[in-house]
């Protein structure tokens, strides 16, 4: 199992979202489109982005304290800024209602919650991305 960052918008938004991965700060992290699926029948309707350090997951993000059972997800310290960094970028860029999540494989949102760019990056910096949080961009 493993820890996805991940930026979703429609299907519709999807040159956006990917503009906005061009646009990403050199300094931050690395991030990549999830390509979509060429068959019809296989596509599940949102264009994804995923954000890690070195491609794949996000796992290498995380202190060695991180409890998935916890409220937030505590991060190596190093890595706030960067991932601050990343965030707000690609949440300027993005449309709004954009989405973005840090959830553990197979979990799902179970609490939804609006913020700006700014105030992702914020939460980003402080090491307080929630565990099971929907971030809704407005």
């Amino acid at each position: 199992m493993c820890l996805s960052i991940r930026f979703l918008v429609p299907e519709a938004d999807r040159s956006v979202l990917e503009a906005a991965v061009r646009q990403a700060p050199p300094d931050g992290l690395r991030v990549e489109m999830i390509h979509p699926p060429l068959w019809p029948w296989a596509r599940h309707g949102d264009a994804e982005a995923l954000v890690s350090e070195k491609g794949g997951c996000a796992c290498s993000l995380l202190a060695e304290d991180a409890d998935w059972d916890a409220e937030v997800w505590a991060m190596r310290p190093p890595m706030l800024g960067p991932l601050a960094r990343t965030l707000s970028a690609l949440a300027e860029q993005g449309p709004k209602g954009m989405i973005v999540e840090a959830l553990w494989q197979g979990e799902k949102a179970t609490r939804e919650q609006k913020v700006t760019p700014k105030e992702l990056g914020a939460l980003a910096l402080k090491s307080q991305l929630g565990t099971r949080t929907r971030y809704v961009l407005s």
